[in-house]
């Protein structure tokens, strides 16, 4: 059978068949129907770009205001009209009113009492560009922020290294600072009807040319003007709700000197407690004959009366008992599992034994031996910016003489630190209702360098061998290291941070001040008297710091 086809309808069957396969033109009409769409989408992210930059810049803004409302309300303030207008003149002036198309917004920062936090809520309404024409006009901005007064009672010891090579330059070298040093040797300044041996310093006020000892006066000076900014701000409030800050100051070489050392009340610590020290000691002198190239030494046992310790005591003092066990590679922590001898170690024990007593220096029982005395240490008090910066003047005493044992000046910061100790009365974690914070500034100029023929405060280790089992200086300087160490985590544990500080040209943080730190961020390196100036600052900077809470 044939069938036939119908061609009255060829000519508009094959129209449409060539329609449809026909696909010119199509993206015109895909893009007519897409363009509202990607309008839409584009002008999204725009005007959601622009969203974010506004709140951006309105946090930055409320940042600043309440850190400035902050500062200007001191402690203890309230939130006064002055306070509220300085918060509105900084977040004005970082984000003026109708910035970026915004709308014009309130600013009424409130205060939380309890925590002296002043808080600030910022809402606006930005503009759109683009998403307007899709309904929505505008886009809702809101940040919050709060700065709170992080200030509590502060206690800072100060640390500090007066060895000899302190009367360098900061510039010069180790080598060059110890050629320098040993030539200026021997000079003797009158202070308080007592004679300090010190090494002339190098340079002179007024030049760029100064003593390390002069940058270190100077890095001081303005780490107290920081603080003094602090205490205005405590006097501020009443008597009974007052903060305060408090310093106590250890200046160290191969001795400290902590028998004339003064509290808040001006009496040396001897005058208050001269049970403490032993007034006789056993002491190891060297002498060499002058038709021999060999030395011969001699013991020698010494009682002093009350007019020597009057007239002639300097304030130094022998360390209490010890134990050489402790060694670079020992395992001893404190205050757990210390040796039962290590009286000096024991923090906490009360002099009641010649042991656990402080034995007064005496360097003319000790011959030839070098010798050195730093400034008496300074007990937690509070000090005006005079006093302060009395303290550390040249004709006051403060000068360089000496070599480093950076242990025994941490070991008195531990012993003026510690609560359940000798100054547990001084050491009250609460004062006037607000907590006490802590720290510990060490400054040296150089690494562990004991000798061991010096007259220190272990005595002389070739002789005595207190520290060591074998009188060499190597083993010494490592030893005395371990001791550091050991020191420096005892005062962490106490909850009192610690700051090292190396000073010089060369200077390294070495690893064991890294570990005497408190971690990143604690440790500085100094290479020279802008630097150290710095240092000081930052530090002050940590210290009494505002802080946002948000």
């Amino acid at each position: 059978m044939r069938f036939c086809r119908n061609k009255a309808s060829s000519p508009a069957r094959g129209f449409l068949g060539r329609l449809a396969r026909d696909t010119k033109g199509n993206v015109l009409a895909i893009v007519a129907a897409a363009i509202l769409p990607m309008t839409a989408f584009i002008g999204a992210g725009v005007d959601l770009s622009r969203a974010y930059l506004v709140r951006t810049r309105l946090q930055q803004a409320c940042d600043a205001g309440v850190l400035a409302g902050r500062r200007a309300m001191g402690a203890g303030g309230s939130l006064s009209t002055s306070v509220s207008g300085q918060i509105a003149s900084f977040v004005n002036f970082n984000f003026p009113q109708t910035s970026y198309d915004t709308a014009p917004f309130t600013i009424a920062p409130t205060l939380t009492s309890a925590t002296d936090t002043i808080n600030l809520t910022l809402s606006t309404t930005m503009n759109t560009a683009i998403m307007r024409l899709f309904g929505t006009s505008t886009v809702a901005v809101t940040v919050n922020c709060s700065a709170r007064d992080d200030y509590a009672n502060i206690d800072i010891v100060l640390v500090l290294d007066t060895t000899g090579s302190m009367a360098c330059a900061p510039a010069r070298t180790a080598s060059s600072c110890s050629t320098y040093a040993n030539a200026q040797l021997g000079n003797i300044l009158r202070v308080a009807g007592k004679d300090v041996t010190y090494v002339a310093e190098e340079g002179a006020l007024g030049t760029g040319n100064i003593s390390r000892m002069q940058g270190l006066r100077n890095a001081l000076k303005s780490l107290q003007a920081q603080m003094a900014i602090i205490e205005s701000q405590f006097s501020a409030a009443s008597s009974s709700s007052r903060k305060r800050i408090r310093w106590a100051i250890v200046p160290f070489s191969q001795m400290t000197n902590p028998g004339l050392s003064t509290g808040a009340t001006g009496a040396t610590l001897y005058a208050r407690n001269p049970s403490w020290f032993n007034a006789s000691g056993s002491y190891r002198y060297s002498w060499c004959g002058a038709a021999s190239t060999s030395c011969a030494y001699a013991p020698a046992t010494t009682s002093h009366d009350a007019d020597w310790i009057a007239k002639k005591w300097d304030g130094c003092v022998e360390e209490r008992g010890t134990s050489n066990l402790i060694t670079a590679n020992s395992g001893y922590q404190i205050p757990g599992n210390l040796p039962a001898n290590a009286q000096d170690l024991k923090f906490d024990v009360v002099p009641n034994s010649t042991d656990t007593r402080w034995t007064m220096a005496d360097t003319e029982a000790t011959g030839v031996a070098q010798y050195a005395c730093p400034k008496a240490m300074r007990e937690l008090a509070p000090m005006t910016a005079n006093a302060f910066n009395d303290y550390f003047a040249f004709n006051t005493g403060f000068v360089a003489n000496g070599g480093t044992y950076l242990d025994i000046g941490m070991l008195w910061a531990a012993r003026l630190l510690s609560r359940n100790g000798l100054w547990g009365s001084d050491n009250p974690a609460i004062y006037n209702g607000f907590p006490v914070k802590r720290y510990v500034i060490l400054m040296t100029d150089g690494e562990m360098d004991t000798g061991n023929v010096g007259y220190g405060a272990y005595a002389q280790e070739l002789f005595w061998r207190r520290i060591t089992n074998n009188g060499n200086r190597d083993t010494s300087d490592e030893n005395h290291e371990k001791r550091l160490l050991m020191t420096c985590d005892a005062i962490k544990n106490m909850e009192a941070e610690i700051y090292a500080i190396s000073f010089g040209n060369g200077s390294t943080l070495s690893a064991a001040l890294q570990a005497c730190s408190s971690g990143a961020g604690y440790g500085y390196r100094a290479a020279d008297s802008d630097a150290l100036n710095k240092a000081f600052q930052d530090i002050g900077e940590n210290i009494g710091s505002l802080r946002l809470s948000r």
